[in-house]
């Protein structure tokens, strides 16, 4: 969890799971610091003969089927600003291919998921910010974390007593 220079490794436009529109899927690894290359790793450690740029190393913005004027301004403006400051000089006109290899800030939480009654961690990106206030360290605050909620211990688990103990329990 914390705030990454990012490099745009890819973009497409997919449909949505849902069937109801689209979005776009920007692959991305780290472009600088201790985490550089970090997804490139994973993936070229990756032996399996079907393997794919880790889940972790995408960002979905969605295409709003109903061009709603909140969410264009909270998620694409905000976007597509971000990355056109972070690249002098940069204007995007709607050409997806012009996206690779720019840079571009990114903040991270992280986000639980469960899978087979196992509980996995994923670092994942939130937000984009612009790629200086990551180097200058005022990206600003975090995203919360997404934890899966614990699940209350049923009450025989808590305290298990055996039966051959001679002793007597001090508290009671």
């Amino acid at each position: 969890k914390d705030a990454y220079v990012l490099k745009i490794l890819n973009v497409k436009e997919e449909a949505n799971k849902s069937g109801t529109g689209t979005h776009l899927t920007i692959s991305f690894d780290i472009a600088e610091g201790d985490y550089k290359d970090f997804y490139l790793e994973q993936y070229n450690n990756d032996d399996r003969e079907d393997k794919v740029w880790p889940y972790d190393a995408r960002y979905y913005l969605t295409v709003p089927a109903d061009n709603s004027a909140q969410y264009v301004h909270d998620n694409w403006n905000t976007f597509f600003a971000d990355l056109e400051d972070s690249n002098e000089g940069f204007v995007f006109k709607g050409t997806l291919d012009t996206l690779k290899g720019k840079i571009i800030g990114g903040k991270f939480n992280i986000e639980q998921t469960e899978y087979n009654g196992n509980v996995y961690d994923h670092t994942r990106l939130k937000w984009t910010c612009l790629a200086d206030d990551v180097r200058n360290d005022k990206a600003g605050k975090l995203p919360n974390d997404k934890m899966i909620a614990t699940r209350p211990t049923a009450p025989d688990d808590f305290l298990k007593v055996p039966d051959s103990i001679d002793e007597e329990v001090p508290f009671i």
